[in-house]
């Protein structure tokens, strides 16, 4: 027991006094055997943590989900596979809500998203649901009008439409003039910007304003979502 007692004590007096040593760094430097600790170097290396984990932290730890590609019927390619749905329907399933989908289906998320960037297509924008409309500005183009007329009739004519339009809109000179005209774009553009300032809610959801830009010719590059 002696022995053992001998042999504790210089330990734990080893001990205490390399506590103490440590502990009264910032009073006088230590000097080892592998150099000096100073206060400034001890400091750094053992940095004092605040009491509450979050004081001082100036970083965002908040994750947000949300979407930044999503087509709705505004977009050629969208609507003629099927989508009939537009950006108000878009900002609605995004935000939570129940809605019925191209199908006649009801959907919903699990749980809402934080953001949403409907990113349609810049290309013909809005002009495809506009020939299926029938939209007496673009009816004066014999093409259009036969794209209208195709479409109406569904079936094979309609998908034999839909590809044909498609072929054309990665051509740009190919496209119909009215496709091209600035203030049938701005029209639909406008409305476009109304809806997502409409389901925007700061703090809540945020609706952002994008377009899809698919840099030509010919379709060869790749595609942009513009934000």
């Amino acid at each position: 027991m002696k022995k053992t007692g001998l042999l504790i004590i210089p330990f734990v007096v080893g001990l205490m006094a390399t506590s103490f040593a440590l502990a009264g760094y910032a009073a006088e430097s230590i000097v080892t055997d592998i150099g000096t600790l100073d206060k400034e170097t001890a400091g750094k290396t053992f940095p004092r943590r605040p009491y509450s984990p979050y004081a001082g932290r100036n970083f965002p730890t908040r994750p947000f989900f949300g979407d930044t590609h999503l087509h709705t019927a505004i977009s050629l390619d969208a609507i003629a596979f099927g989508c009939k749905v537009g950006p108000d329907t878009a900002y609605r399933f995004a935000r939570g809500e129940e809605v019925t989908t191209s199908t006649g289906q009801h959907a919903q998320l699990s749980r809402p998203l934080d953001f949403l960037v409907v990113s349609d297509h810049a290309e013909a924008f809005g002009s495809m649901a506009e020939v299926i409309k029938g939209n007496p500005a673009l009816m004066t183009d014999p093409k259009c009008k036969r794209w209208h007329e195709m479409l109406s009739e569904g079936g094979d004519s309609a998908v034999n439409a839909s590809m044909e339009i498609l072929g054309t809109m990665s051509i740009p000179k190919n496209m119909p003039p009215a496709f091209k005209d600035a203030a049938f774009t701005r029209s639909i553009w406008e409305r476009y910007i109304k809806t997502a300032e409409q389901f925007n809610e700061p703090g809540k959801f945020t609706a952002f304003i994008g377009y899809e830009w698919s840099s030509a010719p010919e379709g060869d590059n790749l595609h942009r979502v513009i934000i």
